[in-house]
């Protein structure tokens, strides 16, 4: 990466202020996911409010297994 680039680069991330929301859209089901700021991660919401946490696996949202979240939240 040239400095010319380097410089556009810190430039664009400066101008980030991280108080953009991001898309509002769901599923036609309703589901959409959010930032949960409780938990400190990302969740899915489903139509009638129930949360699930999820994680990023391959590209994907996919809800976290009980038995995957009773072992993390033992620790």
């Amino acid at each position: 990466m040239s400095t010319s680039e380097r410089l556009q680069l810190m430039e664009a991330i400066g101008s980030l202020a991280g108080l953009h929301e991001g898309p509002k859209n769901a599923f036609p089901d309703g589901t959409h996911y959010e930032y949960d700021p409780d938990l400190k991660r990302t969740v899915e919401v489903d139509p009638s409010g129930q949360v699930a946490p999820v994680t990023l696996v391959t590209g994907k949202l996919q809800r976290e297994s009980q038995k995957t979240l009773a072992h993390k939240t033992t620790r």
